[in-house]
């Protein structure tokens, strides 16, 4: 090649590096950590976006950020609207947690879920949840504890901090999969916002793309035990003298679905072991004394199990994929989603519990 010829290649190839790309230096951007979804007043969407402030060192304890609002019928029209609020490019990569106004999330949220799927910038492991009252509420939270902006948050959805067994993670790419997957129904961890703090210790169940029944803090913790192996927690006991708590060490549940002639029975087999941690009277605890509360916490959590089984079934919800496990073990393709939908409003449940307590602690 020619001299001539190659000076010209670095002409055109810098001419596209320097604005073909459209790149913005890091200086010229704000980075969006959070994004809140409401319904809004004068139009379909309000759209919060929280900034964070750039700061020397996060360590100094200097957190700041600003929330900019917009509203518009969708939400792509209420980013665009944004940016004439801010002074540089808003940047999306950093972007880590979604949350969804609750009367939102009560009416139909299929519109925010397609669309962030969409975006190329949105990240597939960002983290869902319902902002309650709203998700503008949610993100106005600043906790005492946090040094970097939206930083309290997703920890403690991501469990990557605390480790609640009130807690659940959603994220987007796995909610994508149970919108559309027959027989496994989404759920979202709800966040609570108060004056210093949120509060997440529950979890709605969705029919799809809207709500179907929002749990109890220790239906969550229920949930939580099906789903999850070697959960940390705490179960409770009562007797007519006395009330128990353990300590779960490990933990492990697993089902089948079993047919006996007309009838589909759902049977769940929970293994647990664990520690006498509290009771309220004084009492001596030997081997046998251990043996009959452990019968007492057999009973006491297989009680809460098939209640918690129950209202799944009277809201017609399925996030634990009972339906999926029955249509992958059947082969006509034809009929076999609609038996599902018959069988299981007359699904009977059994639930069968091992609780080993090893010991009463270090107290003898």
């Amino acid at each position: 090649m020619k001299p001539n010829h190659v000076f010209l290649v670095l002409i055109l190839l810098a001419g596209c590096l320097a604005g073909g790309c459209n790149f913005k230096d890091i200086d010229k951007r704000v980075f969006v950590v959070s994004m809140g979804i409401d319904k809004g007043e004068g139009s379909d969407m309000r759209v919060s976006l929280k900034l964070a402030i750039p700061q020397g060192n996060p360590k100094e304890g200097a957190e700041e950020f600003e929330i900019i609002e917009e509203e518009a019928r969708t939400i792509s029209d209420a980013l665009r609207k944004a940016k004439s609020k801010v002074d540089k490019e808003l940047d999306y990569g950093h972007m880590k947690v979604l949350l969804i106004g609750e009367e939102m999330a009560r009416e139909d949220i299929y519109r925010v879920i397609n669309w962030a799927v969409r975006r190329r910038d949105i990240q597939r492991i960002s983290m869902l949840g319902i902002g309650s009252p709203s998700a503008l509420d949610a993100q106005k939270v600043k906790p005492k504890s946090e040094r970097i902006p939206s930083n309290a948050l997703i920890l403690s959805l991501s469990k990557n901090g605390t480790e609640s067994p009130f807690i659940v993670s959603e994220f987007l790419f796995d909610y994508q999969r149970r919108l559309d997957e027959k027989g496994l129904d989404p759920f979202l961890p709800v966040v609570e916002a108060k004056k210093d703090y949120f509060v997440i210790n529950r979890v709605v169940l969705m029919r799809k793309n809207k709500i179907a029944v929002e749990l109890s803090p220790d239906e969550t913790k229920i949930y939580n035990l099906l789903v999850s192996r070697n959960l940390k927690t705490n179960m409770s006991a009562q007797t007519e003298n006395n009330f128990y708590e353990i300590n779960v060490d490990t933990s492990r549940a697993s089902y089948k679905i079993e047919e006996t002639g007309k009838s589909r029975v759902l049977k769940y087999k929970i293994k647990i072991s664990s520690n006498l941690e509290e009771n309220e009277m004084r009492e001596k605890f030997t081997r046998e004394r251990l043996d009959e509360i452990e019968k007492i916490f057999e009973k006491e959590i297989s009680r809460q199990v098939t209640a918690f089984l129950a209202k799944l079934q009277k809201n017609k919800t399925d996030p634990i994929g009972f339906g999926l496990r029955y249509i992958s073990r059947h082969w006509n393709n034809e009929t076999e989603w609609e038996e599902w939908e018959r069988l299981f409003p007359a699904l009977e449940f059994e639930v069968e519990t091992h609780v080993r307590i090893h010991s009463a602690g270090t107290v003898h």
